[in-house]
């Protein structure tokens, strides 16, 4: 009968890496979970096509929703540079006639793109709900490979055990040295 050969240990919990090899480029400690979860979903089909279409979704959220953010950034523009020339006015009625005339436009603009508003609203609480999903899930598919590393690869404490009687030795050395 054979036997199974123990699962590969994935790099970021390769004990052969020094403290110093866990310090990305940036200078921060690399993150764990992530350098696991990546690892994973590179074996892992499924998780290497969520993580692309997780990709192109990025990607391509600015193409969809471009057209109508310029449209409405050029409306709200507007909307902000005329009011600016109505203060300029000083004929009061004339100022007050064109304050309700341009609040009139305003709120019909507002009914016609609130689909569109309603819609991007939408896109954005799905995107927290994907992002949600998206740390659960690597959550959960990580935290098996650190228990069984935890299970694994704890270290014996007879290096620390002799480390410790050596610096009781030492102490009692200097102590001596200190009553002399």
């Amino acid at each position: 009968m054979e036997s199974k050969p123990n699962q590969e240990i994935p790099k970021a919990l390769d004990d052969t890496k020094s403290s110093y090899d866990i310090v990305s480029k940036s200078g921060r400690y690399e993150d764990l979970v992530e350098s696991l979860y990546a690892e994973l979903s590179e074996k892992t089909p499924e998780l290497s096509q969520l993580e692309d279409k997780i990709e192109n979704l990025r990607k391509s959220k600015g193409d969809s929703t471009e057209s109508f953010n310029q449209y409405n950034q050029k409306n709200q523009a507007y909307f902000s540079s005329v009011n600016g020339h109505i203060e300029q006015i000083k004929d009061v009625v004339l100022r007050e006639k064109m304050k309700a005339l341009i609040t009139a436009n305003l709120s019909k603009y507002n009914s016609k793109v609130s689909p569109h508003l309603d819609l991007l609203k939408a896109i954005d609480d799905k995107n927290v709900t994907l992002n949600d999903l998206h740390a659960v899930l690597k959550i959960t598919r990580t935290l098996p490979l650190i228990e069984k590393y935890q299970k694994e690869s704890l270290p014996a404490t007879k290096s620390i055990k002799e480390f410790s009687k050596r610096l009781d030795e030492t102490l009692k050395y200097a102590d001596t040295l200190v009553k002399k």
